[in-house]
């Protein structure tokens, strides 16, 4: 267990310091004490400022782009930046010049400036002010301007900006005045305090006992088992399906192992004994759990069974992935609404170790227009997957073929090579589809076979062999006798691999005969990048796999790094996050027009809803965790978070979007999204987003019991049972409840009269009433309509009690081990492309530990999964397990 387990963002002390997840951060900047600010991404935008790409000018410029500003000769830009810390730092800030660039005054509002390298200065009074002239001959970088050792307070900044004039050389900009380029500005701390020495402290005595005592045996855990288990669970009562009374002689552990599974769980969680019976002891309670832990791993470790990977076909955005990465393609081949996030530039750049401050991006999932512009012409995609229940859609049991849809694939592949599109769009198309004039059609078929060779190596993911890549160059061939033409037949035989099975498939896990080990890294190396990338492996990959260099740890540990490194690896963002989080369930949420107006904004004849902004919130935050390689603990609470202003407005106005009529009422197109920071712990992280709480609530009302299964499922990794069918309803209107008298509460407990619906609901209602404080659109109240007391208190597990969401939230954080294994159970699962099992559980609880004892930082999951035998598919021998 984390010896850091009940270490709090709230303030709670271990070893005489605060802990803070916040403080974890593994992906660092290059240079960890000067912090870059992208004038196009980070710095906000005010008036005429827009991103401008200079690729067309040379590599010269920081992410190939600035912020470019025009105006008239007095007119004033603004922008802000945020300083993490407060201190003495040296600010630089990067200008472009240009022959139509203007002169400006600047200054850093309410900041004393002393000493400016880099820049005409004048002294006036007491008050600094400084001068750039920005013309240039050329499109090019200014010197750098360096305000030195300016003393700033942590907090938003503001960088003020005057335009004063022009070179007499310059130009004007449509014969109204200036441009202004800004490439970045960047922040070095001057007096950054020492680091203090991290200290450990002692482990949770509330989760973990130390007591020492000897496991007990089988017959002593039946004996136990009996005092406090049987009278409900001895076959004859219709209150369980769980049936003990074999414990009650039979000693053979082997054949109890899912009824062990499921006692530990009932344990561990607390669900068993109910609460009208006899408690077990809590020393009593630890020793049990302990002892089944140990005889669970001792049956695992002897049997060393991994389940087997499946294999599946790949989903619609591996496909498409695979597709764009194969022939490396400019981007995408048809459009994808599951990619949410739209972006107006790039950003996701995990090897800088910073995600910008401020994001243009809009929503694909909600946008129609986006939806169904095609890419290629003529280049539709197949069928979404369906999300499986409880997990992901990438699981081989559901992802099957049909003839119809392989019929699908077939045509896919050549209406992608005919696109018209395709030629230009194509990276590689001359180095793999061209030939030089003059050859022989022996040499074309030579030419053929060689870049047939290395690119169905890519395709295929495994070595091709000989009769395989023969069947291909004969078709090569045979359609260059009747085309005439090396580009025709090439893309003919290009359409026929992506059509192939060898290409659809992510095949499973090949072992020589008579042994559990592998015979090839091929697989690895596949499951490596689809886990990642949702994609295929890259050359360096295939190279390793090749070698078989990649099954070596620290090898496979520097190829993990290096592609969470790589902007491919947004993929976790696009594929799991949405998934995990079921995000989806937002496009279905239909807030009551009446209640909620300003849900909607009518744009045109169609009314839009905030789900379009609310929806990538929290995909915002997973990847700026990712990028920086941060504890996960911050999807429970965060200090900060990223909003558009109008879905800030949301959730601080009382009326939000300046009181704006529908029409027009919000944006639902591209717009920035900044990183604010935020004091009020009622928002802050996923558990509580407007997008979480619109999602899980009926047009008219909340939903605690669909909110508490959400919570059991998504931050728990508890998915309740799916209720009866019979379950009578009750009022879809709050209303109507609270006219009778009644709380919502109070009348869910009085709807529930069944036993076996009491006990399943005493879990989940209570995790949906801790958020019952945030109406159906997600904005806080602190009561009813009619003025009735909301009442939000109950007990995590039913061991840690809570009043309201905030308090919620430090139940989770005092024991960060409940959704650290929640969360990488999760990720395991779709690691795997399967469901869980019973023999998995040795490898899932190594897997928790080491995530526990790097304090959830998001690197260290993926390591520890990817390092694991589950993922390896390679079980350790017994002898080294002795």
């Amino acid at each position: 267990m984390c010896l850091f387990g009940m270490l709090l963002l709230t303030g709670d002390e271990v070893g005489g310091q605060t802990f803070d997840y916040h403080q974890i951060r593994g992906r660092l900047p290059s240079q960890s004490d000067i912090e870059v600010h992208e004038g196009e991404s980070d710095l906000t935008k005010s008036g005429t400022s827009r991103f401008q790409s200079l690729a067309p000018f040379g590599p010269h410029w920081s992410q190939g782009a600035h912020l470019l500003w025009d105006g008239a000769v007095g007119d004033i830009f603004t922008t802000d930046f945020f300083v993490e810390e407060a201190g003495i730092y040296d600010v630089k800030i990067q200008f472009t010049v240009a022959p139509d660039y203007g002169r400006f005054s600047l200054d850093l509002e309410d900041v004393p400036i002393s000493k400016v390298v880099g820049a005409d200065s004048t002294t006036q009074s007491n008050d600094f002010q400084v001068t750039v002239d920005l013309y240039g001959n050329d499109v090019a970088l200014a010197p750098p301007v360096w305000l030195k050792s300016v003393q700033l307070k942590r907090g938003t900044q503001t960088l003020r900006m005057r335009l004063t004039g022009a070179n007499p050389k310059a130009s004007m900009f449509k014969s109204r005045g200036y441009l202004l380029g800004l490439d970045y500005l960047s922040l070095n701390r001057l007096d950054r305090p020492e680091a203090l020495p991290e200290k450990s402290g002692p482990k949770n005595s509330e989760t973990v006992s130390e007591n020492p005592t000897k496991s007990l045996t089988v017959a002593e855990i039946s004996s136990q088992l009996g005092q406090y288990c049987f009278d409900c669970h001895d076959g004859s009562s219709n209150e369980s399906d769980l049936d003990l009374t074999a414990w009650r002689h039979d000693t053979d552990f082997s054949q109890k192992m899912e009824e062990a599974q499921a006692i530990r769980k009932a344990l561990k969680q607390n669900e068993m004994p109910p609460e009208d019976a006899d408690p077990i002891p809590t020393e009593v309670r630890s020793r049990l759990i302990r002892s089944l832990d140990s005889l669970i791993q001792d049956h695992l470790r002897e049997s060393l069974r991994v389940a087997p990977v499946i294999m599946r076909r790949m989903n619609r955005l591996e496909y498409n992935n695979a597709v764009r990465d194969l022939l490396e393609l400019r981007g995408d081949i048809y459009p994808l609404p599951e990619k949410t996030l739209r972006p107006g530039q790039p950003y996701f750049n995990p090897s800088s170790g910073r995600f910008p401050r401020s994001i243009v991006v809009g929503n694909r999932t909600l946008g129609k227009n986006q939806v169904e512009r095609q890419i290629l012409t003529g280049v539709s995609p197949f069928a979404l997957d369906l999300q499986a229940e409880g997990g992901f859609n990438n699981r081989g049991e559901d992802l099957s073929v049909s003839p119809i849809l392989l019929e699908s694939f077939i045509s896919l592949g050549r209406a992608i090579i005919s696109a018209p599109e395709f030629d230009s769009y194509c990276e590689i198309q001359a180095e793999l589809f061209e030939a030089p004039e003059g050859l022989t059609l022996a040499q074309e078929v030579e030419l053929a076979s060689g870049r047939l060779s290395a690119l169905m190596e890519r395709a295929f993911r495994a070595p091709v062999q000989e009769t395989t890549l023969r069947r291909y160059v004969n078709y090569f061939e045979t359609r260059c006798r009747e085309t005439g033409k090396f580009t025709d037949a090439m893309k003919d035989v290009v359409a026929a691999i992506l059509a192939s099975p060898r290409f659809l498939f992510v095949r499973a896990e090949e072992t020589a005969e008579g042994s559990d080990v592998p015979s090839s890294a091929y697989p690895l190396a596949n499951r490596l990048a689809f886990f990642l990338w949702s994609s295929i492996p890259d050359r360096e990959l295939l190279e390793l796999a090749r070698t078989g260099e990649l099954r070596q740890p620290e090898v496979l540990r520097q190829q993990t790094e290096r592609m969470l490194s790589d902007p491919k690896c947004q993929a976790l963002s696009q594929n799991f996050a949405r998934q995990w989080l079921r995000l989806d369930q937002l496009i279905t949420a239909v807030p009551d027009f009446e209640r909620f107006p300003e849900y909607y904004s009518r744009i045109g004849c169609e009314q839009w809803k905030l789900g379009l902004q609310s929806m990538m919130e929290p995909l915002l935050l997973f990847e700026s965790i990712l990028v920086e390689d941060r504890s996960i603990m911050l999807l429970v609470d965060s200090n900060y978070t990223y909003r558009s202003d109008e879905l800030h407005s949301w959730y601080t106005d009382e009326v939000p979007f300046n009181r704006r009529e529908n029409r027009n009422r919000f944006n639902t197109g591209m717009q920035s999204f900044r990183r604010r920071q935020l004091s009020d712990r009622r928002q802050g992280g996923v558990l509580t987003s407007t997008a979480a709480m619109t999602m899980t609530s009926a047009p008219l009302r909340t939903s605690p019991i669909v909110r508490g299964a959400w919570v059991a499922t998504v931050f728990l990794n508890q998915p309740p049972p799916p209720p009866p069918d019979d379950i009578p309803s009750i009022e879809l209107d709050d209303r109507e409840i609270e006219a009778q008298g009644m709380t919502l509460r109070q009348r869910l407990e009085q709807h529930q009269i069944n036993v076996a619906c009491a006990s399943c609901h005493s879990k989940i209602d209570p995790l949906g009433f801790a958020l019952e404080n945030y109406d159906a659109v997600g904005r806080w109240r602190d009561e009813y309509s009619s003025g009735l007391k909301i009442d939000s208190q109950g007990k995590l597990l039913g061991q840690y009690p809570f009043s309201d969401a905030v308090e919620l939230k430090d139940q989770l954080l005092r024991h960060p081990e409940i959704f650290m294994q929640a969360f990488s159970e999760h990720l395991i699962s779709y690691a795997l492309g399967r469901e869980l099992e019973i023999s998995d559980q040795m490898w899932v609880e190594e897997i928790v530990e080491q995530v526990e004892a790097d304090h959830g930082q998001f690197s260290s999951v993926v390591h520890a999964i990817v390092q694991s035998p589950l993922f390896l598919h390679s079980p350790p021998t017994k002898t080294s397990e002795k």
